[in-house]
């Protein structure tokens, strides 16, 4: 690539029935719950053993399950769901907003919604009684673009088409992903799902062409497509689908590439073999991922919280999802690629991708960004998690992979003279960079990180307050800037990046994000580090 088990709507005629039954699945935030039909008399006073089963057994986040199960005794009791994250160090936690009830027998049976992550369990308890707890390992939602009549393409290379001549665009909404990774493989079909068709016109911007649905196949096709002769780029988007009681929010394929004309086919062919002489690999045993135990934070360190937004991912959310909590829970998400990348969510996840298939090959191109619209603020505090995934390839040109606090209003930008860069990484360094511009000067700083960021999630901060920017590193504040010059002065919003090199070959990286967070200035207590960054003249844009 270059500059390039099924599940069927349920039938609805039944659908008052099982309203009757289960009095209709209410999704509430977070908390999607159907409250248990009573008990036959016969088993009010017998208690079967504790027990936990979900259906469908495959599933994807935010897919209505039904819950089933016992806690082992008999009694009416006020029901709390748990989870437990899996890692070394985490504890059985109570998930919020989430009501039910046991039967008299002490049996339960409710909807709520899938978990988005892997490797997770959730158990049942009433009062001193447990339910067994289950591992849930939920499918990633995926799709995959080919032009009509050509080979499945599950790798997003691009397409060659003729000039002059009429095509057709089929999206696999199940594909069968050898080249990206288990979990979008054996996913469910959402038969009727509406699928649009999107041609982009630049980085920011997608117009819609066409739209269509799923089919039982699994499979969504457009026709009658024509190009001028070039390149055109499209990509499909797999609309919120919220059908029965579901809550699965949208999301969108990779973008394929289509070369229209020999003109351009001989173009690729150029690019594509430049590309494939930059391949390096890095060091053997480098390329891995894995976030191991969780890293401290400065938000529980400094006590930021109540928090004004948290987007956590944990369930079906898209982008333009909204935040799951806090005291400000408003905004969403605006995803940027004027290349092969994709801004997705996976495993609970916020996750910036260079290319589609994970490893070392040609196709990594263009910069890949998400930012946060419609919750900025001028002062207070940001905090992310954030890690490096793959990273197949060395010896050519590195991603800039960053968090940073940009503008919200592109009047204020000003060429990136107002930016804060809140940690700037690289796969195989534990070296993390930081700072601040401003049209006059610059102040820019680093630390070392106990790992590299394919081997430890780090937890970066940024403190903002009008006599100061105070940078942390896994719940330690790493430098300071006390010159007024620095303070930006406007609203500033987070952007997370792949920062790419136009359509030049840059060596695969996927920025993972767990969480990103927002919290007021005059919480907990203002923290200056002994560490003064030095002020430099700024030079360029």
């Amino acid at each position: 690539m270059l500059p390039f088990s099924s599940l069927r709507t349920p039938d609805r005629s039944r659908r008052w029935l099982v309203a009757l039954a289960a009095l209709v699945p209410v999704l509430t935030g977070l908390a999607l719950v159907t409250l248990p039909p009573a008990a036959p008399a016969h088993a009010r006073a017998r208690a079967g053993a504790p027990a936990l089963s979900v259906s469908p057994a495959t599933y994807v986040g935010g897919q209505r399950l039904t819950w089933t199960g016992s806690v082992g005794a008999p009694g009416a009791r006020t029901l709390v769901l748990q989870l437990h994250m899996g890692r070394p160090g985490d504890r059985w936690t109570t998930v919020d907003g989430f009501r039910a009830r046991t039967r008299a027998d002490g049996s339960f049976s409710f909807s709520y919604p899938a978990p988005g992550m892997f490797n997770i369990r959730y158990r049942v308890k009433a009062g001193r009684h447990l339910s067994p707890s289950r591992l849930f390992v939920a499918k990633t939602q995926d799709l995959t673009l080919r032009v009509t009549g050509q080979p499945p393409n599950n790798t997003g290379e691009p397409a060659l088409v003729p000039a002059g001549r009429a095509f057709g665009i089929t999206v696999d909404t199940t594909p069968d992903d050898i080249f990206r990774s288990p979990s979008s493989r054996g996913l469910p079909v959402f038969a009727g799902r509406t699928l649009t068709l999107q041609r982009r016109v630049d980085g920011d911007t997608w117009s819609k062409v066409a739209t269509t649905t799923v089919g039982d196949d699994g499979l969504g096709r457009f026709a009658g497509l024509t190009e001028e002769p070039g390149v055109a780029v499209f990509r499909v988007r797999e609309e919120d689908y919220r059908e029965d009681g579901n809550a699965i929010g949208w999301t969108q394929s990779f973008p394929l590439y289509v070369y229209v004309g020999p003109e351009a086919a001989a173009r690729y062919e150029e690019l594509r073999r430049a590309a494939l002489a930059s391949v390096s690999l890095p060091p053997p045993g480098s390329a891995m991922f894995g976030s191991g135990a969780p890293t401290p934070t400065a938000s529980e360190r400094y006590r930021w919280y109540p928090l004004y937004w948290d987007f956590a991912w944990e369930h079906g959310q898209s982008l333009t999802g909204g935040p799951t909590r806090g005291t400000r829970d408003r905004g969403h998400w605006v995803d940027y690629t004027d290349g092969a990348g994709r801004v997705s969510k996976q495993n609970g996840q916020l996750t910036l991708d260079s290319k589609r298939f994970y490893g070392a090959g040609p196709g990594d191109f263009g910069t890949t960004r998400a930012t946060l619209h419609g919750n900025a603020a001028a002062q207070g505090r940001w905090e992310a998690r954030m890690r490096i995934r793959g990273a197949y390839e060395s010896g050519g040109r590195a991603y800039g992979v960053l968090a940073e606090l940009v503008p919200a209003k592109a009047a204020d930008y000003d060429c990136g003279k107002h930016n804060i860069e809140i940690a700037r990484i690289t796969p195989f360094s534990r070296r993390v960079q930081f700072g601040v511009r401003s049209p006059k000067y610059r102040w820019s700083g680093a630390t070392t990180a106990s790992a590299t960021p394919l081997r430890s999630a780090y937890a970066v901060a940024v403190e903002v307050s009008g006599t100061h920017i105070t940078w942390f590193l896994d719940g330690k504040p790493v430098g300071s800037v006390t010159d007024r010059a620095a303070i930006p002065g406007v609203p500033m919003t987070l952007r997370l990046s792949l920062e790419g090199d136009g359509q030049q070959e840059m060596n695969q990286a996927s920025l993972v994000s767990d969480w990103q967070r927002g919290f007021p200035i005059d919480s907990g207590r203002p923290t200056v580090s002994g560490h003064r960054l030095s002020r430099h003249a700024a030079r360029g844009c």
